[in-house]
């Protein structure tokens, strides 16, 4: 991303490189979007030389950010250019932090982007920023990982939602973790996660959509030789043309109408749950709860018109819906298409749901905090002794890394 990594209010994610980047960069790219490849599968893919890829592979392999699986070698394959290499799950994280408005998240993520471990902990809409905290959460995750080497840490938040400042507060934590910290808009970070566990490579413009207890939407351009996500355009204040009271004084607003918060404290307040809590909300409906279920039909419906009118301003491509609100309760993602349908002006386009749940957070600060090292693998990893057991010799045994 430019103009150091998001710390600026509205920045590019770069979340696709293609042939402006390095050699390595390209390998890794590669091997995060298809997992094991061969070197000559790598050749296709990528354009290079077979030449140009055994160096990169070797210089990889030696830095620990690849490993060869010649258990995966396919029958009959002679030499090592048949011989799978994927990114190596064993050695390096990062630190991924997601602020949220009412909670917090620190995980651990492996060189591929997936989640090994992560935490997280509520706090109070609109209490100060306490960093010490989510250092002391981040440094114990590490503890729990003692054989991995962190590379840096990624901060996603709703900047705007909560009033931080991105460059000072990235730079306090970066103090508190001892730790490169680079740090984006959560709904930019999310969009960029997205695009790269589902690897488009469709070409033109897809926009992201995302609603939880904030909305917006980024678009990802797809220039040929680079994918960038854009600007983010904040929807939490967005007019959804209900009469509900906002904290911002007006009435109206689409977080406070369709808000997961929002939601639960009408609910709440309706006496359908016993605690202001979306997760009983959804239980209730589950449970056979008439007005629970409408309450979050009437949500859904309102959503997918919301959807409807930012796909008719700004025609994309394709439009993914993301964000708790959308995903945790599967029943009503109908209802969604059903009010998009309703309200869109536009050609047929249908809109498609994240494949991310609850760790969408999670994932997506893992990505921001993956930044530098796509950027510059080689220069992101502390110099090491040459490896030969990672692509120069006898390979391990596979480690597999849950998400």
């Amino acid at each position: 991303m430019d103009e150091g990594y998001g710390v600026q209010r509205s920045p590019m994610v770069v979340v696709s490189r293609g042939r402006l980047a390095s050699a390595a960069t390209r390998v890794l790219e590669e091997l995060r979007g298809s997992g094991p490849l061969a070197r000559d599968q790598l050749v296709r893919a990528t354009g290079l030389s077979g030449a140009t890829i055994a160096r990169a592979v070797t210089s990889l392999g030696t830095a620990g950010l690849v490993r060869e699986r010649r258990d995966l070698t396919p029958a009959g394959a002679v030499g090592r250019p048949g011989t799978p290499v994927e990114i190596d799950p064993t050695t390096y994280v990062v630190v991924g932090v997601h602020q949220g408005v009412l909670e917090t998240t620190v995980a651990l993520c492996d060189l591929a982007g997936r989640v090994i471990v992560s935490r997280s902990r509520p706090h109070r809409r609109g209490a100060p920023l306490d960093l010490a905290p989510i250092a002391r959460l981040a440094a114990g995750l590490l503890a729990e990982a003692p054989t991995r080497v962190p590379l840096g840490a990624g901060l996603v938040a709703p900047w705007r939602d909560l009033g931080l400042d991105p460059t000072v507060t990235a730079a306090a934590l970066q103090e508190e973790l001892g730790l490169d910290v680079v740090a984006a808009d959560h709904i930019a970070a999310v969009a960029a996660a997205e695009y790269i566990h589902r690897r488009h490579r469709l070409g033109g413009v897809t926009t992201y959509l995302y609603a939880r207890n904030s909305a917006g939407f980024v678009m990802a351009v797809d220039r040929g030789v680079q994918t960038e996500v854009s600007r983010v355009a904040s929807l939490t204040h967005f007019p959804a043309g209900t009469g509900v009271a906002c904290h911002c004084g007006h009435s109206g607003c689409l977080a406070a109408s369709a808000g997961d918060q929002a939601l639960a404290q009408e609910a709440y307040d309706a006496g359908l749950v016993e605690r202001p809590r979306i997760e009983e909300v959804y239980l209730a409906a589950s449970s056979g709860s008439e007005p629970a279920h409408a309450l979050l039909q009437r949500r859904a419906r309102l959503l997918g018109r919301v959807a409807a009118t930012v796909r008719d301003m700004v025609d994309p491509d394709r439009l993914i819906l993301v964000g708790q609100a959308f995903t945790d309760y599967p029943p009503l993602l109908d209802e969604v298409l059903a009010g998009f349908g309703e309200t869109t002006r536009l050609p047929d386009l249908v809109p498609t749901f994240t494949r991310f749940g609850a760790g969408i957070q999670a994932v997506a600060a893992g990505t921001i905090a993956l930044g530098p090292v796509y950027d510059d693998p080689l220069a992101a990893v502390p110099r090491r002794t040459p490896a030969p057991d990672r692509c120069q010799g006898a390979a391990p045994a596979a480690e597999h890394v849950t998400a």
